[in-house]
């Protein structure tokens, strides 16, 4: 059996490795059929050829049962005999020691030899010498051993760390391995594979990759068995490398509390003392000043080779130092850049230095780099030298993290500010560079790095104004992941400390508290932040505390149902933008644009926040723009756009663990699949909306997608289902509904009273509806009061607000949505009133756009309408899913069927559509039923 230096653990599962199995397993039945097989397994440290030798073994001790014969016949055949050694690096100059290893236990068998292969071998193994004449003999001894051993019962030979075996028993081994051919002999050897040649050659040979991420983190489970936090575990499968035993080891170092995020993890993780080992032979065989370089290296990956040499310091180093770690495989200069090659090593050559080398090193770097150039690269370096705290050196830091901000963005800023902090002595001021460090932690989109910045500071936060500045980080975070009501309701109270301290983060404060208000649709509390913040205002702000003062004063005034006073502050808001360069701002603007049914404006602003926040570094707020950039895309009908920035948004907000702003795209998605007529995406998604929505108070989703559903329900014809889920809507609480999607919502609600007869409900629902539109001067929204009045209005009355309708919608010029739905209620409104000549042309104008944006239940609708007054069916080439169709795939087995038809797993369709995998599986069986076929690739074939 292999003796490995490092093994894994008894019991471990082997993760990652289905395909060197398969190749082992493969020559274990070659050789128990009678097919001798060699093979060679090559590989890094810790990468796992000990482990996979272990498996070897383990397989071939296992009895097979042979099928070769009728189930009822088989029989089972016993275990193979193993032998197993290893290299032993203390034996390496001792010839035929790995030999004597392996083959004491089965000594007795040589005298079975003949008689000069007998006594060469035992000359060999007793003495470690044998005559130049005689070491032919010796090979096919051992050979004729292997093969006689193996006729007893099948032979599994295993030797582990090929590379550390003395020569001559190698040489012996490695001659046999050639040599099997229909003996039950399997011969499988494991060794490094840095050297210039193998150590097995004229063999087969696999080489073991680094692991992929998810056999990685299997690693982990199986290595922590009480559970690793998902934010804990993806920084181990980073800092591993796909190396199966720098990950355990770096899991057996940590606390519990650092395995479950309750703390934080160290800044740099030990390898595991046998894989720095590993590595410290090859190192120590390098020449002094070469070490040097690759110190260097390894404190800054960035540095080019030329940059090493300056940094060195020493008048005689040269690019040339660094040709024996090329020769020896350990780095390759590609242009001017170094590179490991096992960025473990890297690690391992830093971490092997003493800590004065290496605070050399880094002091040596700091002093070859530009820090105007470079801010952060110099700090990291400063900082890696310091001694211990250091006033002036952390202003430096500090200074540096300013300059990194404009540079490099939030997240290297925030670092150098960590920095800085763990530099300065003074209480007071590490908790003010920590607590900034938090926030720019979360504008990079990394709330768990901010919450754990955020702890380290509160010990040193003594003043009411610190204090302060920590509850309003939290908000902000709590704002996007936590329970809106709540989070309003904790911003409230901060703001009211912050007062008397610190006016310009009081403002913040009631701002943020506003905008979880709004999150959560309770005007009582957007108000009373509102009435807080009017007073705080001075005339000499800078725009951007002005456009706040704006916004919030058009916001609660929109609230109030005052749509002619809130004109003015809103407009304020959108005019201010064009001085502000904040993606914070910008969104706020946005938003005033959308209170103002400006789709163009609203675009222009949302989409300059998401550049600037992209620009700036600030991920957290890209998909917080991208929230309302996707409303103007809805808007305007550009379907294609919106989806693409919602699926954006909807990855971004998971990717930096803002729940509440992921809910609020898949509500936007919602919607989409409204319109689209996919009534099983709708209400799969408003499941999911809801679940999280009732959790976290937030009504601005919820009342979304009950949106979404209350349009599918009157594209389906359902206009009873849609009246009572609106008007369930329009008495909505906080987290349940929202004053100003009861407002949006007016249009939809009219028209399922118009549908019922309540036209007393319709007439009090489009009031407050039309006072708005009158307000803004919104054409569309101006457009849509008009089609209302329409819907309403007596049979001789309807055209003329329906003309009104139409003309306000082609001034308009940017709502082909509304105009087509328009033309669809139109063009009914003349069919029952007996003018099909004149409903035909309008419903031809909605049909074309339905079709146009896929709204499948729009369309069938048009169509509907159409056939009512003898109109002929469109052309087929027109139906883009007219073959589907005629199968009768739904409109979500059409699009999973597109799907995997292009070769998507169940698990991708799923991620993109939103549901589970079950129920594509449930789908896919459905739509192999409908199409009479098979098989993925009968889909494949028929979608092509």
């Amino acid at each position: 059996m292999p003796s490995g230096n490092h093994p894994p653990p008894p019991g471990t599962r082997l993760r990652g490795r289905e395909a060197e199995q398969r190749m082992l397993t493969d020559a274990l039945d070659g050789a128990r059929s009678g097919q001798g097989a060699a093979l060679l397994v090559g590989g890094g440290p810790g990468i796992g050829k000990t482990a996979l030798l272990d498996h070897a073994c383990e397989v071939a001790r296992t009895p097979q049962a042979h099928h070769s014969r009728p189930p009822q016949e088989s029989v089972v055949l016993k275990g193979a005999t193993v032998l197993g050694s290893a290299g032993a690096e203390s034996e390496a100059a001792m010839p035929y020691a790995g030999l004597q290893r392996l083959l004491r236990p089965v000594a007795e068998r040589i005298g079975e030899l003949p008689a000069q292969q007998a006594a060469a071998l035992e000359q060999a193994l007793e003495s470690g010498h044998v005559a130049e004449s005689d070491r032919f003999p010796l090979s096919i001894g051992v050979l004729r051993l292997l093969c006689l051993l193996g006729h007893s019962a099948p032979l599994l030979v295993c030797v582990d760390d090929a590379h550390l075996m003395d020569p001559a028993s190698l040489d012996a081994l490695s001659f046999a391995a050639r040599r099997l051919g229909t003996d039950p002999v399997a011969m499988v050897f494991a060794a490094r594979d840095d050297a210039p040649k193998p150590a097995v050659p004229g063999i087969p040979a696999v080489t073991l990759s680094p692991l992929p991420d998810t056999a990685i983190s299997e690693v982990l489970g199986d290595a922590a068995p009480g559970g690793i936090a998902a934010g804990v575990r993806a920084d181990l499968v980073r800092a591993g490398h796909g190396n199966p035993l720098a990950v355990r080891g770096f899991a057996a170092g940590l606390s519990r509390d650092q395995l479950s995020g309750a703390r934080p993890l160290p800044r740099t993780l030990a390898l595991p003392t046998r894989l720095r080992g590993a590595y410290a032979a090859r190192l120590e065989a390098l020449p002094e000043p070469t070490r040097h370089l690759l110190l260097l290296a390894a404190a800054d990956p960035h540095s080019g080779a030329d940059d090493l040499v300056r940094a060195a310091g020493r008048a005689e180093t040269t690019v040339g130092d660094l040709e024996p770690a090329e020769n020896a495989g350990l780095v390759r200069v590609d242009g001017a850049q170094v590179l490991f090659a096992d960025p473990l090593l890297r690690t391992a050559v830093y971490q092997a230095a003493p800590v004065v080398r290496r605070r050399a090193a880094h002091a040596r770097l700091a002093r070859a780099i530009d820090p105007e150039r470079e801010p952060s690269r110099y700090a990291d370096h400063r900082a890696a030298a310091a001694e211990g705290p250091d006033s002036e050196l952390a202003a430096e830091l500090a200074a540096a993290a300013d300059t990194a901000k404009e540079l490099n963005g939030h997240s290297v800023a925030s670092a150098a500010l960590e920095q800085a902090a763990e530099l300065t002595p003074i209480p007071r001021l590490r908790a003010c560079r920590l607590s900034t460090a938090a926030q720019d932690a979360w504008l990079s989109g990394m709330p768990g790095r901010a919450s754990e910045l955020l702890e380290r500071a509160e010990p040193d936060a003594v003043t009411p104004r610190q204090a302060g500045v920590l509850e309003l980080i939290r908000g902000q975070i709590r704002l996007r992941e936590g329970n809106a009501i709540d989070t309003a309701d904790t911003l409230l109270a901060t703001a009211e400390h912050l007062v008397p301290h610190d006016r310009e983060l009081a403002v913040r404060s009631l701002m943020r508290a506003a905008d979880a208000a709004s999150f959560a649709g309770d005007p009582v509390r957007h108000a009373a932040a509102a009435r807080r913040l009017a007073p705080l205002a001075r005339d000499n702000d800078p725009p951007a505390m002005r456009l706040a003062f704006a916004f919030m004063e058009g916001c609660a005034l929109s609230f109030a149902g005052d749509y002619a006073a809130a004109e003015g502050p809103l407009r304020q808001a959108v005019d201010l933008a064009e001085e502000v360069d904040t993606p914070t701002e910008l969104i706020w603007a946005s938003i005033a644009g959308l209170r103002l049914g400006d789709a163009p404006l609203v675009h222009a602003l949302a989409t300059r926040a998401v550049s600037v926040a992209r620009r700036r570094g600030a991920l957290a707020a890209v998909p917080q723009a991208l929230e309302f950039l996707v409303y103007s895309e809805f808007w305007s009908g550009r379907f294609p756009s919106g989806i693409g920035n919602c699926m954006t948004g909807l990855r971004l907000a998971r990717e930096t663990d803002q729940d509440n702003c992921a809910t609020h795209h898949l509500a936007a998605l919602c919607l989409l699949a409204a319109i689209q007529g996919d009534a099983e995406t709708c209400h799969e998604r408003a499941r999911a909306v809801a679940e999280q929505s009732c959790e976290n108070s937030l009504g601005l989703p919820s009342a979304l997608s009950s949106w979404a559903l209350a349009l599918l329900e009157l594209a389906q014809g359902d206009a009873h289902g849609a009246f009572s889920r609106l008007r369930v809507l329009n008495h909505a609480g906080p987290g349940y509904g929202h004053p100003t999607m009861r407002l949006m919502t007016a249009p939809v609600f009219v028209e399922a009273c118009a549908r019922i007869g309540e036209h007393g409900r319709g007439q009090a629902a489009l009031a407050p509806y039309a006072d708005w539109a009158e307000a803004t001067g919104s054409l569309s929204s101006l457009a849509v009061a008009a089609r209302c009045r329409g819907l309403l209005a007596a049979p001789e009355d309807a055209a003329d607000h329906f003309e009104e309708a139409l003309r306000l919608h082609r001034a308009c010029g940017d709502d082909d949505v509304e105009r087509a739905r328009t033309a669809l209620l139109y063009g009914t409104t003349l069919r029952r009133n007996r003018f099909p000549g004149r409903a035909r042309e309008h419903l031809r104008e909605a049909l074309e756009t339905f079709e146009w944006i896929g709204a499948r239940l729009w369309v069938e609708q048009a169509r509907g309408e159409l056939r009512a007054i003898g109109d002929p069916e469109p052309a087929a080439e027109h139906h883009d899913r007219a073959d589907a169709e005629d199968h009768g795939l739904t409109a979500q087995q059409h699009q999973i069927a597109l799907l995997v038809a292009e070769g998507a797993t169940n698990r991708e369709v799923a991620a993109h559509m939103f549901i589970s995998p079950r129920t594509v599986e449930h789908h896919l069986r459905g739509i192999f039923r409908k199409l009479n076929i098979r098989s993925r690739v009968d889909l494949a074939r028929m979608f092509r």
